[in-house]
């Protein structure tokens, strides 16, 4: 786990204790209609902070749940207000749409700079100091507006010239935004992983990562090539299965049999989303983690590999399963532990020069809108 230079961080979570927190928390929430779910966030991330130690010294997560609260109250009431006027107005309701889309870079952004200011190592603030422009820039004007509007509008109109038609190739003209956002995906990745790392401090200190778009591009190139694959591989299995239901119901009904080839054919399309996930998130994440720095001293490393993470997702999915949810804090635990103990931190002897700096008071608003409105930063870090 450690060699001459390089500490692993270590997970000291457990599942029975996580469990007492998670049930604990979800019941008073009930009760409370959800006021406690604030206090239950704060809970949870406590927990999950404290128990993650670098060198014996845990992070610590400082939000106020009262802070939490105020921002969720508000994200809540915006919610119920879109709720209401969608069912008077169905067509008065569709304004509510454009509106959170505009407003999705600010959540997004607010959500960072929440989240990275309440954290801290060893009392030593964490910031984030990325420009809201940029997060327009890169997550709304360059993943929809520039394949979905920019493209098709101009596409259409120069096709409308020459065809007449202009039905025909906007519709053509969106397909191809729609390809061109597909082909983009490697890229934004790149982009927004570039503006998480690179505007994150530790309290005077900067973190720096240089990423290549080429390596994305082969990263998720790898994951096509495999997924077509093992799809090729699904399909002949299915087609086996299915000329078995034939031979079932020509034999006569047997719906147990019919219901064991439904259960395989849906493991295997679980198999395959589950893999999926454990190959971009390894791959990724091992990626940028080796090419991430804090102030040109301090190295990062990630050793996550696939088949593990791949078992862990797929062995918490039917342990869930099999529990009714009640296994869902063992499973959080299992994964947190894999991937915070596969993260290592080289010069640690640095950390030492690292002062606290004074940030100015951030607003839980933005980070809870998220929650409310189920806006993810697509940042995995």
């Amino acid at each position: 786990m450690s060699s001459d230079n390089q500490t692993a961080i270590e997970f000291k979570g457990a599942g029975l204790e996580y469990f007492k927190i998670w049930i604990v928390n979800l019941i008073l929430s009930i009760l409370t209609l959800g006021i406690y779910s604030a206090w239950a966030t704060v809970r949870k991330k406590r927990y999950m902070y404290g128990n993650t130690l670098l060198e014996g010294s845990s992070f610590e997560y400082h939000a106020s749940p009262i802070t939490i609260l105020k921002g969720r109250l508000i994200a809540v009431a915006l919610f119920i207000v879109y709720t209401v006027v969608s069912q008077v107005s169905p067509e008065a309701a569709i304004i509510f749409i454009p509106i959170l889309i505009v407003a999705s870079p600010w959540i997004i952004w607010r959500s960072i700079k929440f989240n990275a200011k309440i954290s801290s190592f060893r009392n030593v603030r964490f910031g984030f100091e990325g420009a809201l422009s940029k997060s327009y820039l890169y997550f709304l004007v360059i993943p929809f507006l520039l394949p979905f509007l920019l493209l098709p509008l101009v596409g259409s109109s120069i096709l409308t010239i020459f065809s007449g038609s202009f039905e025909e190739s906007f519709l053509i003209m969106f397909a191809v935004g729609y390809l061109a956002f597909i082909l983009l995906i490697p890229f934004i990745k790149k982009i927004t992983m570039d503006y998480y790392i690179n505007n994150h401090r530790y309290g005077q200190g900067s973190f720096s990562t240089t990423l290549l778009t080429s390596k994305f591009y082969a990263i998720y190139g790898i994951f096509i090539l495999a997924v077509i694959g093992v799809g090729i591989v699904t399909s002949i299995v299915m087609g086996l299965f299915l000329g078995g239901i034939e031979t079932v119901f020509e034999q006569g009904p047997a719906p147990e049999a019919v219901m064991s080839i439904v259960f395989v054919v849906y493991l295997l399309l679980f198999i395959i989303m589950f893999w999926s996930k454990a190959y971009l998130a390894t791959r990724v994440r091992n990626y940028v983690y080796a090419n991430t720095k804090l102030d040109g001293e301090i190295q990062l490393g990630s050793s996550l590999e696939v088949m593990p993470f791949f078992w862990i997702y797929l062995n918490n999915f039917l342990l869930i399963l099999l529990t009714l949810g009640l296994a869902y804090p063992w499973a959080v635990i299992r994964v947190t532990k894999y991937t915070v103990e596969t993260i290592s931190v080289a010069n640690t002897d640095h950390l030492e020069q690292f002062i606290s700096q004074q940030q100015e008071q951030q607003s839980a608003l933005g980070d809870e809108m998220g929650d409310v409105f189920d806006v993810d930063t697509g940042i995995d870090f």
